[in-house]
């Protein structure tokens, strides 16, 4: 089974062209995240070699469209892989975990600081946004062990403080947030290894949701075939990927929370507040490179955060189809153009001008386990099954050719709220939208969309 890691990805993008490589000074604040929206918006990997402060370069723009994970997997190196590739990948590890391997040392464990040695201003960390509280690390992978034993891999935004001190953050319902409260409530110590650069099938399956007792370590294990070799974090012995670039391993103080605002995916800033934590070590390659994600709404971090919900809407697609007999199919749409959540759009085999709402009201409701539908979607939207439900373009044709009556648009203001729904109100719910863009039954024949018959089989490539 193909699978190549963090630097050999690299070194493929580098062949083909599609690797930036800058000599020239940069500084961190603002003038590098400058140049990695452009070179990201362009397709193009980078490296800053001379990063302003930094004793390591700077590496991102690696993963900026789906296509690219087929650099990882593909055996001929191609950039052919779909969304549903990707998360495919990630089930079948869910699926069929694989337990890490255990060894003594490797290139993550060349270099080992402790004590005075520590210097977290030696990397080339950003800070990417005008109202941003300093210096964040966005690539980061977090390690550590739930209350249930279980080892927990997932993304969570760090910002530096000083030389050995960084705020590590954890959203509302993330693993992390949840060892954070029993921590504190049994009064009980707590690590936390943070690995930069760490390997891809990890990073995949680090933004991913998985099962409480299935650990993203041996998820990423079952999506190559073999466990990830890993090695022994010094302080708490943590198990570290030994092709990881650097990590970061540090205690947590869970009495000292602080507040720390950081520009989100969602086009928005986030204000949180994140526990002080004490780096007790720091392991790298002797030539570590440092991995940096564009933050706020950019292409890499999008694409890795939309693994977080590919399980999910696999499951509210199901859910929804096995509810009504009349549902033909359902797509989950999730891109920040249109928003931090999820819109939903479900396409029926419309008897009666009922049914929109009857389902609009019911997916909202539906039951995911720890929340319902509405706390993570926007917009719930019923459609005739001659829309593509896969096009937003045709989804917002029908939206505003089709819905003809006052009666059509549902609005609801007592959902509570994810907290990146950055709109939401002090009592944390916000607004959501149903809205019925199917055809009345009255005047079903006269809203029908021009159709050039055949149009699918004909192929403008077998006449040239």
């Amino acid at each position: 089974m193909t699978n190549r890691n963090f630097r050999e990805v690299l070194d493929l993008l580098d062949q083909k062209g599609d690797l930036v490589r800058i000599s020239k000074e940069v500084d961190p604040k603002f003038e590098m995240p400058a140049l990695m929206k452009q070179l990201e918006e362009e397709g193009k990997a980078f490296i800053f070699e001379n990063v302003k402060g930094a004793k390591h370069p700077s590496v991102g723009g690696i993963f900026t469209s789906m296509d690219r994970y087929g650099l990882i997997f593909n055996p001929d190196a191609s950039e052919k892989y779909s969304f549903d590739d990707a998360g495919g990948r990630v089930l079948s590890g869910v699926a069929n975990p694989i337990e890490n391997i255990v060894l003594d040392k490797g290139p993550i464990s060349e270099e080992i600081f402790i004590d005075d040695a520590i210097n977290l201003m030696d990397f080339p960390v950003a800070t990417f946004f005008e109202l941003d509280s300093g210096p964040f690390i966005t690539s980061a992978v977090g390690i550590f062990k739930k209350p249930n034993g279980v080892i927990n891999v997932g993304f969570y935004r760090c910002m530096i403080v000083d030389q050995k001190h960084l705020l590590i953050n954890a959203s509302g319902l993330s693993d992390l947030r949840k060892s954070y409260d029993w921590h504190r409530e049994n009064n009980k110590e707590m690590s936390v290894a943070m690995v930069i650069g760490a390997p891809p099938p990890l990073l995949m399956a680090a933004a991913s949701k998985c099962p409480d007792d299935v650990s993203e370590l041996e998820v990423a294990g079952g999506m190559i075939g073999k466990g990830i070799e890993t090695i022994l974090s010094p302080d708490s012995g943590l198990p570290i990927p030994i092709e990881s670039e650097i990590v970061i391993e540090a205690k947590v103080d869970l009495n000292n929370m602080i507040e720390n605002t950081l520009g989100e995916f969602g086009n928005q800033y986030g204000t949180e507040d994140a526990p002080m934590c004490k780096v007790t070590s720091i392991m790298k390659r002797k030539d570590a490179m440092f991995y940096n994600v564009m933050a706020g709404r950019a292409k890499e971090h999008n694409n890795l955060g939309y693994l977080t919900i590919y399980g999910l809407s696999k499951g509210v697609c199901a859910k929804i189809k096995e509810s009504f007999s009349f549902v033909n199919d359902v797509a989950i749409h999730f891109d920040t153009k249109i928003g931090p959540l999820m819109h939903v759009v479900i396409a029926i085999k419309k008897s009666s001008d009922d049914q929109p709402a009857e389902i609009i009201n019911k997916a909202f409701n539906l039951s995911l386990g720890f929340f319902n539908l509405s706390w993570m979607a926007k917009r719930v939207i019923i459609v005739d099954d001659d829309i593509d439900i896969n096009n937003m373009d045709d989804v917002e044709w029908a939206t505003w050719t089709r819905m003809g009556r006052a009666e059509k648009m549902h609005l609801f203001s007592d959902f509570i709220t994810w907290e990146i729904d950055r709109a939401a109100l002090p009592d944390k719910t916000s607004l959501r939208v149903g809205i019925d863009a199917t055809k009345d039954m009255d005047y079903f024949d006269e809203l029908v969309k021009p159709i050039v018959p055949g149009i699918d089989q004909i192929n403008l490539k077998d006449y040239l």
